[in-house]
């Protein structure tokens, strides 16, 4: 192996010629949507029995009695139940129950805008590359070889000269573009966002029918068991207060056989 040797490669190239380029932009666009069903029934144990019936009821609502789950309260005041995926919500205010399932999904869409610029440009590029052989061609390095690889390097500078003038000449163009394709990529998926939010709003919608559908059957146990507890313990309350007593106090499933005397 000989000391290594070298080929230079010079190339120049006057440049007077319209020059186009596209530029390309992405923007995403992101939100959450949610949606809430809500069914309101009226509890009126008052109309039958006064303000005492609701008093049990929130007294059995609050743990006071066995067999009954305390139900939680929020900041409101309200008592809160939660039966698989919708939750049960007693207000003392309005005296009336509520039943509400919720559901949340995060949406995300993505849009790539391009704009073009460009315009006349004026100059001068020159490049050069090396390559290196041996004499004795050692490696597959050989004059001719070299030659050409420092050829192509050449040519590829040429062509990065080029396109930096370009771009160094039409900056301006080049940044109005960027800004054109950004806002139109940005609106583009706002817009998709906007669409893909209703969609999402009506299937949520759809599925939150099936949820309150697929509950009924646990919402209606739960409330006639708490309504009728309610109604048990305040008659019961009544009849011993004026002087009655209890002769049988019996339950088979959701049945109350209450048996009483009055004097």
């Amino acid at each position: 192996m000989c000391n290594p040797r070298r080929v230079m490669i010079h190339l120049s190239k006057a440049i007077e010629e319209a020059w186009r380029t596209t530029v390309e932009q992405v923007a995403q666009a992101e939100g959450e949507v949610q949606e809430l069903a809500r069914i309101t029934a009226d509890i009126p144990l008052d109309e039958e029995m006064g303000d005492q019936a609701l008093t049990m009821m929130e007294r059995i609502m609050q743990g006071e009695f066995e067999d009954y789950e305390p139900w939680e309260r929020d900041d409101a005041g309200n008592y809160r139940r939660q039966l698989k995926d919708v939750v049960l919500v007693y207000s003392p205010g309005s005296r009336q129950l509520i039943v509400e399932a919720s559901l949340t999904e995060q949406i995300n869409t993505e849009v790539l805008a391009t704009a073009e610029a460009g315009g006349f440009s004026v100059g001068e590029v020159a490049v050069e590359a090396v390559g290196r052989y041996y004499d004795d061609g050692w490696g597959g390095r050989t004059e001719e070889h070299a030659r050409q690889e420092a050829q192509k390097n050449a040519e590829r500078k040429l062509r990065d000269a080029i396109d930096s003038l370009h771009r160094e000449q039409h900056a301006q163009e080049i940044d109005a573009a960027t800004s054109k394709a950004h806002a139109d990529a940005t609106r583009q998926a706002n817009e998709k966002l906007h669409e893909l939010r209703l969609q999402t709003r009506d299937s949520l919608r759809q599925r939150l029918q099936v949820i309150l559908a697929d509950a009924e059957d646990s919402v209606y146990h739960t409330m006639n068991r708490l309504v009728g507890e309610s109604y048990r313990r305040t008659l019961i309350d009544i009849v011993r207060k004026n002087g009655g007593r209890v002769l049988s106090d019996e339950r088979t499933g959701s049945v109350y056989n209450l048996e009483l005397e009055l004097f």
